[in-house]
């Protein structure tokens, strides 16, 4: 993650089983044009941090296959261009803490549309 969120104008990231460590990282200014974020089949990662100014321009992203996340970032909160989030295939157990009502909302509640399909599972 350290040499892609230097790369000037990267605008759409999509990782597809191309991260094999437990905890990724985007750090402050990193990512500088970055519009659309697709985690797909990162069965391994289960914490993933966003520092305050990472991603200022993201304005999508989704997270399908990443069964062992347990939780939506923090630093989600300060990405305040973010207009889609979409949750596909992950557990149940992460949808209810991100949905309406769950523990993690608040870090996600400034985006319009949550969009949920497939979760299933704990």
């Amino acid at each position: 993650m350290a040499t892609l969120e230097k790369l000037p104008n990267l605008k759409i990231l999509r990782l597809t089983m191309a991260f094999f460590g437990k905890n990724m990282i985007c750090s402050e200014r990193g990512f500088p044009l970055l519009q659309s974020r697709i985690l797909h089949w990162l069965e391994i990662i289960e914490e993933w941090k966003v520092e305050e100014g990472a991603m200022p321009s993201l304005r999508r992203l989704k997270f399908q296959f990443c069964c062992n996340l347990s939780t939506i970032v923090d630093g989600l909160r300060f990405v305040t261009t973010l207009q889609e989030l979409e949750i596909q295939a992950m557990p149940k157990t992460f949808k209810h803490q991100v949905d309406i009502g769950g523990e993690d909302f608040y870090k996600v509640q400034h985006v319009p549309p949550l969009i949920f399909s497939n979760c299933c599972g704990n």
